[in-house]
């Protein structure tokens, strides 16, 4: 949920478009990305006006490269949070709104929620899972929609709006690729405690360390897990199992130590869309909580990568990553789970254990 006040008379918007299937076309070789959609926008934002009884001025930029999401790096979100950061300088806006590709687009929101925590407009992510002027098309509706969540004046802060739904970037993921409700907020947004905290500035140049993501499964061997270290010097999400276990074999739990020894952080989130790590519980757990890792909470898979990422270029290392990495900024963690503590379901009397 966001809160809002009284509907505006006009809304003054930045747009931008960096491609995904909101604007695809097939020339014969599948989906791509097709540039110069601005009359597409613009007609679609006169049936907007016309329907709310709104006037909308918006200015409308492309991408210098369009492209289809599931190509982004790991500079994407920093680019566009760059750009929208520069749209808010030129005059006063009510919000911005960026269209971009599904597939990355919680891991890409995630990322630019911590990038412009500080603006104070709201920045609203859409797309579509079928194209602009396709049949059956929910690209219009979903743009209709992110203006209205910006006619609402929302607080600050960064959204998914997709399928008639409003998500905090923070707690979105994609759940579904084919169902116009494509995302879901699996987990509660706790909103932090105020003052909102102050996150240290970047000093000097900080060199960009890539940050990765490692699921773990059965049968994870300790050589996958030291090249993934390897990859990403600049740290690591391990999204395990339920409250946070793993193979915990030694050669497993010494890749670990050694790796944050070196100052290489590493996050230990769940596969899990409900409940919280809770390192201290079991045996693999407290294995390793004592190899140096650190306990993501009930942080989603996109929000730890972005979160870590963040954390990684202001330059913070060590006890005080450790402590931002585990203190909510922007909603993204809730409370820790009290340890021990009972399911919220009582299992049935006949249910048989496996």
């Amino acid at each position: 949920m966001i809160e809002t006040t009284l509907p505006r008379t006009v809304l003054r918007a930045a747009i931008l478009y960096t491609g995904g299937t909101f604007g695809m076309t097939d020339r014969g070789a599948g989906m791509e990305p097709r540039a110069g959609i601005d009359a597409d926008i613009a007609s679609s934002v006169v049936l907007f006006e016309e329907s709310e009884n709104l006037s909308v001025e918006f200015h409308y930029t492309e991408s210098e490269r369009v492209i289809d999401s599931a190509t982004a790096d790991s500079g994407t979100a920093c680019r566009i949070a760059e750009w929208v950061r520069s749209s808010t300088g030129s005059a006063p806006l009510d919000g911005v709104i960026v269209i971009h590709g599904t597939d990355t687009m919680a891991y890409i929101g995630a990322r630019i929620a911590f990038e412009v925590r500080d603006l104070a407009i709201p920045v609203v992510l859409t797309g579509a899972q079928i194209p602009f002027g396709r049949p059956g098309s929910d690209a219009q509706s979903n743009l209709h929609l992110a203006l209205d969540v910006l006619a609402l004046h929302p607080a600050p802060g960064t959204y998914l709006a997709f399928g008639s739904a409003v998500h905090p970037a923070v707690r979105a993921s994609k759940r579904d690729c084919a169902d116009y409700a494509g995302f879901t907020s699996a987990r509660k947004c706790t909103p932090p405690a105020a003052p909102p905290v102050v996150l240290p500035r970047r000093t000097g140049t900080i060199p960009r360390l890539p940050v990765g993501l490692l699921t773990v499964f059965p049968g994870l061997h300790a050589d996958l897990l030291a090249a993934a270290i390897r990859q990403y010097p600049g740290g690591l999400v391990l999204e395990c199992y339920g409250s946070g276990t793993m193979p915990h074999g030694d050669e497993i739990i010494e890749t670990i130590r050694a790796a944050t020894r070196r100052g290489t952080p590493i996050v230990v989130i769940s596969q899990c869309d409900r409940g919280s790590v809770d390192l201290e519980r079991y045996q693999p757990g407290r294995a390793l909580l004592d190899a140096g890792v650190i306990g993501g909470g009930d942080l989603t898979r996109e929000a730890a990568l972005a979160k870590l990422a963040h954390l990684v270029e202001l330059g913070l290392s060590g006890r005080q990553l450790r402590d931002w990495m585990t203190t909510n900024l922007l909603g993204e963690l809730s409370d820790p789970t009290p340890p021990f503590s009972a399911p919220a379901h009582k299992p049935a009397s006949n249910a048989r254990s496996l």
